[in-house]
């Protein structure tokens, strides 16, 4: 089919949320179960050292009782000093399960590559990314080592302790959080790369590798840009297995620019918050204009902020603030709290948050009003009238649309492209006995 098919469709659903979004209902939970792991791989960094990269993965799964999925800082138990409680914060849905055998019922599965933004991880956006899965995709997310929250919060512990209490996560030289872009940049494709050369050690027959696209948040959104278009400023190809790009609140225009924007011409779709002051929505629309393209669209979402499309924040912000409340010894937890309530130009808590993240499951406004003079109630919370989790749904339609589509996930039905959930009937997913016993693929176990 034709492109323009699948862009009126999709400027359809656009018209549903209102031209410039504001918010919708929430999008149904997919057709099929949802099985989570983590994989290490060690990918070298630009001056040589070893990076040991986690990457989380979301994929259709056998339907099994099986543990439901938690999400936590890699440093979660660490021991610190004997006066500091190790951190302990977590956050779950209830969406996905740990480490249940992938579905070849429906398969095998095209893939999103999704890249977090700067100083951010890929847990930070797992409700939205458990939620992609469960359309019929298998989502591979890495913690980008040395431009992570968590390097971050090691470079917090040490600078708190006054000596190097915790390592660097590549033994490499501190700080952990670094700030050199084109090394940044060059160690993110690279990740991106190694993915895609391992997708089939983790997932067999089950993965598409012919499929994938690439999607992101802030400095992820440049990390696609990059994968698509390569970078002459910083001295690497395009990736070309990757096939499509959905970004959302670009990177700030010194570093988008970084990236061969100008030569992509692979399907691309922008979205850009309308009350982002880190990067504002000219940015997204001069990458827009800039794109080769000819098969992109930019969506513009009212009222939300730089940080509205992380959407764990808010159950990181109720775990860690209860945490945090209940005592002084909890400084990892503490600074966690602080990182969501606290950002110049992300956004805060109190601008995306819903009343239920202040209050359930324990009421930490007393601590959130001490940090920020702020008292939340039920009628001024988000600030914004824009929570996280509406975005997240609305991002999961346009995910599914626009990869569905692209990726040819869901197959042209009398000559039109049908958006499941909305324009079809979802996909079933065909789990026989016979393939509950041959369903035994555990990415990263050991399998025949």
């Amino acid at each position: 089919m034709d492109r323009k098919t699948f862009w009126f469709l999709s400027l359809f659903l656009i018209s549903l949320m209102g031209s410039r979004v504001t918010a919708m209902a929430a999008v149904h939970h997919g057709s099929f179960a949802v099985g989570h792991s983590i994989q290490h791989l060690n990918v070298p960094g630009t001056f040589g050292e070893s990076r040991p990269v986690t990457v989380h993965l979301w994929y259709p799964a056998v339907p099994r009782v099986a543990v439901n999925s938690s999400y936590t800082s890699r440093l979660n138990g660490v021991t610190l000093l004997p006066e500091w409680d190790p951190l302990s914060w977590q956050v779950s849905q209830g969406v996905a399960h740990e480490a249940v055998p992938a579905t070849m019922g429906g398969g095998p599965w095209a893939v999103i590559i999704f890249s977090h933004g700067n100083t951010n991880n890929a847990i930070d956006y797992a409700f939205m990314l458990e939620e992609l899965a469960s359309y019929g995709f298998i989502v591979a997310a890495p913690d980008h080592v040395g431009n992570t929250q968590d390097d971050v919060r090691i470079d917090f512990i040490n600078a708190q302790a006054q000596f190097q209490l915790l390592p660097c996560f590549d033994n490499f030289t501190a700080p952990c959080a670094r700030t050199n872009v084109p090394n940044s940049m060059i160690n993110r494709v690279h990740d991106v790369s190694a993915i895609i050369d391992a997708l089939t050690t983790w997932f067999g027959n089950r993965v598409d590798v012919s499929r994938i696209g690439m999607m992101g948040h802030s400095r992820g959104t440049v990390t696609a840009l990059s994968a698509a278009g390569g970078s002459t400023l910083w001295g690497f190809p395009p990736e070309p297995r990757v096939k499509a790009i959905m970004g959302m609140a670009i990177g700030i225009p010194a570093i988008t620019f970084g990236a061969n924007v100008s030569r992509i011409t692979l399907p691309a779709l922008l979205v850009a918050g309308l009350s982002d002051t880190n990067s504002p929505a000219v940015v997204s629309q001069a990458a827009y204009e800039a794109l080769a393209s000819k098969d992109k669209q930019i969506v513009l979402v009212s009222n939300a902020v730089h940080r509205s499309f992380d959407s764990t924040l808010c159950a990181q912000m109720q775990s860690s603030g209860s945490i945090a409340q209940a005592t002084t010894r909890a400084i990892a937890d503490t600074h966690t709290l602080r990182g969501v309530l606290f950002s110049p130009n992300g956004g805060t808590g109190v601008n995306f948050c819903g009343f239920d993240s202040f209050t359930q499951a324990t009421d930490i406004r007393p601590i959130v009003t001490s940090m920020t003079g702020f008292n939340v109630t039920s009628s001024n919370v988000p600030t914004l009238g824009l929570t996280t989790a509406e975005v997240k749904d609305q991002m999961v339609e346009l995910a599914v649309a626009f990869f569905g589509e692209v990726l040819n996930r869901f197959p042209p039905q009398n000559g039109l492209f049908m958006v499941p959930g909305r324009f079809a009937t979802e996909p079933k997913p065909v789990v026989t006995q016979e393939a509950l016993d041959k369903a035994d693929l555990i990415p990263g176990a050991e399998n025949d």
